[in-house]
């Protein structure tokens, strides 16, 4: 059968005038040796092309633009945009509504009894909810520190950056039971991450002091509060405009006991905290959007944050009472 195909192939590559090569194109078009010799034009159809250069000019139609674009490189992708947002009431780039949460509490439920099932809509619903609650929160504290960090001299500018800093996108969680079924929920906003652009390295303390009084104000918010351990306050001298560090959230330094302190160069600066193997990119932190909070040179500080929001409802569902239960009691 094979020997059979392979001279039908050969005869068509005989009167087609056809070379190795566009039998090749020919089967990848998905030709066979009768339909290319059905194509031979006859005396009385001079004004069709011979099947060699027919069948060439086919396959760069069909398949030989397709395949130049796949082998073709990349063009060089587009630097983003820097975007800075300076909106004093609210500086954010935007406002998502978030609804309130309805937690109902119903007695004659096992509160251990776990579905097997994947997560309902209400569970994805809430999840998102309380992902869009953690950024605010995170947004109200950036907004107080930038107005405690402004109260230095030294300070000449500072910033939000990273998932506070822009609409949560959807994407798979890390959660067990959304993971585990491939649904996307609102991405988690991990910690807070700040820029600040100082004059005067030497005077991290008072800094650190900064720090501590702006969260002091969103301790006790309805969304909860925020921990120094989840601010990460990146440092830039304005006067070099170069990145030096991270503000060190210990109280000492270096700090007994702790191996974060033995990285190289960690503390040569008091509180100026380093990390093994971190390498900071500036192309990609210049092309980061960017909240603005506070910049002296243009005379611009973010307003404190409006706490002031509707808290979770409890919904506390009906207590059933049995009201034959003393006639199970044995005594």
């Amino acid at each position: 059968m094979n020997q059979k195909k392979d001279n039908a192939w050969r005869e068509a590559q005989r009167r087609c005038r056809l070379t190795d090569d566009d039998i090749r194109k020919a089967k990848e078009l998905g030709f066979q040796p009768k339909s290319l010799i059905k194509n031979i034009p006859s005396p009385s159809q001079q004004w069709k092309a011979p099947v060699n250069l027919w069948l060439r000019e086919l396959y760069e139609a069909k398949i030989g633009s397709r395949r130049a674009q796949r082998t073709a490189p990349a063009p060089p992708a587009e630097p983003k945009p820097v975007i800075e947002f300076r909106d004093p009431a609210y500086p954010w780039a935007d406002r998502a509504d978030i609804p309130p949460l309805d937690y109902e509490t119903e007695f004659d439920e096992d509160p251990f009894e776990h579905s097997s099932g994947p997560p309902s809509d209400d569970d994805i619903e809430e999840q998102n909810i309380l992902m869009l609650r953690r950024q605010r929160l995170f947004r109200w504290a950036a907004q107080s520190v930038a107005i405690a960090m402004s109260e230095l001299p030294e300070v000449q500018k500072v910033a939000a950056f990273g998932a506070v800093a822009q609409p949560l996108r959807m994407e798979v969680p890390r959660f067990s039971d959304f993971r585990r079924y491939r649904i996307e929920v609102l991405h988690e906003c991990e910690d807070l991450d700040l820029a600040v652009w100082t004059r005067d390295m030497a005077r991290l303390r008072e800094l650190k002091s900064a720090l501590s009084r702006g969260l002091s104000f969103v301790q006790d918010t309805p969304y909860g509060g925020v921990a120094h351990h989840q601010v990460d306050v990146h440092l830039f001298d304005t006067g070099s405009v170069g990145y030096r560090g991270r503000l060190c959230i210990f109280g000492q330094c270096p700090k007994p006991g702790k191996r974060e302190c033995h990285v190289p160069g960690c503390g040569a600066q008091p509180f100026l905290q380093q990390f093994p193997k971190y390498r900071f990119n500036p192309m990609q932190f210049e092309s980061e959007p960017k909240v603005i909070l506070f910049d002296r040179a243009g005379e611009f500080l973010v307003h404190p944050p409006q706490t002031d929001v509707t808290p979770a409802r409890f919904v506390r569902g009906p207590i059933e009472v049995d009201e034959d239960w003393e006639k199970d009691v044995p005594f």
